[in-house]
């Protein structure tokens, strides 16, 4: 039974922006949902709000006004069947409002603070209660890098043993270029090197990018294409000999069929488990991707509680498991938990403690805009 539902907003600034193709974020934000059973455990789970500034706060409003009232008192007799009920709930009403990816955005933060419960009830790390078998150590890569190049954060996750680096595009070509290849250069042999071009690419442009990355040895190339040109993902890719990833922006409404996700045109999979898929989907997701031998990396850009679950649900992927680390500056990211991330040798270990592991920082100095 969920005894207590509360959520909070907290808010930072950053001396440093994060640039994107489609804007700039110069404050970083956490939606943290907690739930509290009857016997007095706790599970958190965060929605994401990276982008528009006023994202956290149209979340913080939804879940005061109509998810935390549906929560409280709720019996939960199975995670998957709750959240299906809770989504058909809600369907109606976020449709009316052209809502619906903020809504899977707070079913996935509902569901990721259900599945710390479960684990905490059943005293056990959240990774063992969702796969019979997962691994012990996560590989990450660097993530977030744009102009003007960070070099002495890459330099420190160089000597902690990160060997894939993803810099961000989308921004011009010549500026583009000119970055990718510095970084190139920087790293030599040291470490490879993804790119991410956020949605922004004409079909055309991605076209006269592909003999340029493959010449640089590129790893993948993240969402080339424009939302109005995205049905050519496929055509790109049949002509791209750099692998095409993408998922982050796929939404994914809860009991979807997955077997038409994971036959979306991409070489690598990278749906995002505080945004638009939920993590039950995620389960059902990755046996679909494995038979059509696409790689499955959960993306990821946010706070502490979502680096956590995604480092989790990233064990049980197959093969060597790899998720998405953000290299820029960010309390909430870094310093939201008692113990903090530790990167050794390229990955991080998942402690072996009920729920996700990683104890919050209860009466912490971050600032709460609730």
């Amino acid at each position: 039974k969920i005894e207590r539902a509360e959520v909070q907003h907290f808010e930072v600034p950053i001396q440093r922006a994060v640039k994107t193709a489609f804007g700039t974020m110069t404050g970083r934000h956490l939606v943290l949902l907690e739930l509290a059973d009857e016997r007095g455990n706790t599970g958190i789970g965060e929605s994401w709000t990276n982008f528009p500034a006023w994202a956290a706060e149209e979340r913080v409003a939804a879940f005061k006004t109509a998810f935390l009232p549906y929560l409280r008192g709720r019996q939960v007799a199975g995670i998957p069947v709750f959240i299906r009920n809770m989504a058909a709930a809600f369907r109606g009403p976020a449709l009316q409002s052209g809502t619906m990816g903020p809504l899977v955005a707070a079913l996935c933060a509902v569901e990721m603070a259900l599945i710390e419960l479960a684990a905490k009830r059943k005293k056990i790390p959240v990774c063992k209660l969702l796969f019979d078998n997962s691994a012990r150590r996560v590989r990450v890569y660097a993530s977030g890098i744009n102009a003007p190049i960070p070099w002495e954060a890459i330099d420190s996750h160089l000597a902690r043993g990160v060997s894939l680096f993803k810099l961000k595009l989308g921004f011009n070509d010549e500026d583009d270029l000119k970055n990718l290849r510095e970084l190139k250069k920087y790293l030599g042999n040291r470490a490879t090197v993804a790119v991410d071009a956020n949605r922004n690419w004409t079909f055309q442009q991605a076209v006269e990018w592909l003999p340029r990355l493959a010449g640089l040895d590129i790893q993948w190339l993240e969402e080339p294409l424009r939302a109005e040109e995205d049905q050519r993902t496929g055509e790109l890719g049949s002509m791209s000999r750099v692998p095409i990833a993408g998922g982050e922006n796929i939404l994914v409404e809860p009991g979807s069929d997955m077997a038409a996700v994971a036959g979306a045109p991409l070489a690598i999979l990278q749906p995002d488990m505080t945004k638009y898929c939920t993590a039950h989907d995620f389960l059902r997701l990755v046996p679909e991707a494995s038979k059509r031998g696409r790689r499955v990396v959960p993306h990821f850009l946010g706070s502490a509680p979502g680096q956590a679950f995604s480092l989790h649900l990233a064990a049980g992927c197959a093969g060597e498991p790899l998720v998405e680390w953000d290299i820029n500056a960010n309390p909430l990211h870094t310093d939201f938990f008692a113990e903090p991330f530790k990167i050794s040798g390229g990955t991080i270990e998942i402690p072996d403690r009920p729920g996700l592991g990683w104890p919050l920082i209860r009466g912490q100095a971050t600032k709460s805009r609730n």
